[in-house]
Parts: C-alpha cells; sequence; structure tokens
C-alpha cells in the first residue's frame, strides 16, 4: 500500500541511523558547496560582515542538525532536548539572516550569474520561509517524535539550494540550472516517504505537509519571479 496513512501505528518504524545519515549527507552538500567559495570570501575586499554573520548561523544550524540525530542514536535525549531548546532560537536566527542576506546579495553584487536576478529573490525568499514554516512545525510538535523528525528533515532540505549552487557545476546548465537545483532537492525530500514505504510499508503523513511544502513552493516560484513586481523589488534592491 502506497498511500498516506494516519490510521494504524505500525509496528516497524525507521530507523535512527537513517536521519543521522540523512543530516550527514546534506551536510557534505553544505560543506563541499561553501568551501569552493569560502576562501575567496576572505580575500579583499571579501564580503560585507552581514553575509559573514549569515555564515556563521549557517554553520552552527548545520552542525546542531548534524549533532541531534547523533544524540538520539546515542540515546542522549537529554541532551537532545537540551541542544533542540538552543536549535529554536537558533532557526530564528536563521530565518532572519537567510532573508537579510538574500536582500543584500543585489547591491553587493553577489547574485549568481546562472540564476534571473528575480527566480533568486523568490526562491530564496520562499524557501527560508518555508524552512521557518516546518521548523516553526516540528518544534510544536516535539512530543511527538515521528512527527517531529520528519519535519525537521524536511526543513533543512528546504534550504538546500545555497549549497548546491555552490556544489553543482550550474553555470553548465544554462537556462535549466534551477530545474537541476529543483531536481536535487526533491530527490533529498523524497528520501524521507522512500525509507518509511521500504520500512513501514506507509508513508508517513508528516510528509505529505513537509515534502508537499517543499514541492507546492517550488512550483510557486516560477510564477511568483516573471511578475512585473518581482522585477520592480529586484530595481528597488540594486539601487539601495
Amino acid at each position: 500500500m502506497t498511500a498516506i496513512e494516519a490510521g494504524q501505528r505500525p509496528t516497524t518504524q525507521v530507523g535512527r541511523p537513517f536521519y543521522l545519515i540523512m543530516s550527514l549527507l546534506m551536510a557534505a552538500v553544505f560543506i563541499g558547496g561553501f568551501s569552493q567559495t569560502v576562501p575567496d570570501d576572505f580575500r579583499p575586499p571579501g564580503l560585507p560582515l552581514l553575509f559573514h554573520i549569515h555564515g556563521a548561523v549557517f554553520t552552527c544550524w548545520v552542525l546542531v542538525f548534524v549533532a541531534q540525530p547523533a544524540f538520539v542514536a546515542r540515546g542522549a535525549l537529554k541532551l537532545h532536548r537540551q541542544v533542540g531548546m538552543a536549535g529554536a532560537g537558533l532557526a530564528s536566527l536563521m530565518v532572519v539572516m537567510g532573508l537579510a542576506a538574500t536582500i543584500s546579495a543585489f547591491p553587493a553584487h553577489r547574485v549568481p550569474p546562472f540564476f534571473p536576478p528575480t527566480i533568486f529573490l523568490v526562491m530564496n525568499g520562499v524557501g527560508i520561509l518555508v524552512f521557518g514554516g516546518l521548523v516553526t512545525a516540528g518544534i510544536a510538535l516535539r512530543r511527538k517524535p515521528e512527527w517531529h523528525k520528519r519535519l525537521m528533515l524536511c526543513a533543512t532540505v528546504s534550504i538546500l539550494g545555497p549549497g548546491l549552487g555552490r556544489l553543482l557545476p550550474m553555470g553548465s546548465f544554462g537556462a535549466a540550472a534551477p530545474a537541476v537545483m529543483f531536481a536535487v532537492i526533491l530527490a533529498f525530500a523524497l528520501a524521507g516517504p522512500v525509507a518509511d514505504l521500504i520500512v513501514r510499508k506507509r508513508v508517513h503523513p508528516a510528509y505529505a505537509w513537509g515534502v508537499g511544502a517543499i514541492v507546492f513552493s517550488t512550483v510557486l516560484i516560477p510564477p511568483l519571479a516573471f511578475t512585473p513586481q518581482a522585477s520592480a523589488l529586484v530595481s528597488q534592491l540594486r539601487a539601495l
């Protein structure tokens, strides 16, 4: 049976190592991607301070995201909860700094050349808002572990774009670059439902919300990006 079911509770659950492996794979994307640009970011004239702060906050999130399933795998649930409290505040900073860095990329001439400027603006803005929404839902459902861990997984999948944009040879994809990035993000997003189908024989309803939010936001980006309002906003941001 492949339909999402909220009914009968299966006796088999996706093992803790799955979430640790997924966190490590995504951390590898972030580290592999940003390691290609960080050396240049520190050469004169370097990046504005805001981008360095954004990078530091992002790095802390990746560390927490890897540490949390590692704590659970070790059975250190108390430590997992304690770090989770700090992680909630960190997620709020992620949203603020992500939006600030996206806006600041235009006057700082840091928009990647392989994305149309309006796609970059809408993609980053929508992505960080989806991240914030999924993290908020994950925290609200922290007493329901099967919901919590799936929503937190989807939240971090939703912000894979910046790492993938640096890791993949985006310039060689031409106009298909956004589609290639979205396809890779979707592959990560579907790993959880596939694992559920293999182990539980049904997909947990948390993925209807988590993966659904990622897919819906991806479909929403082109219609929003290619509007007069998006173009006007890009022009205003460039003039800052």
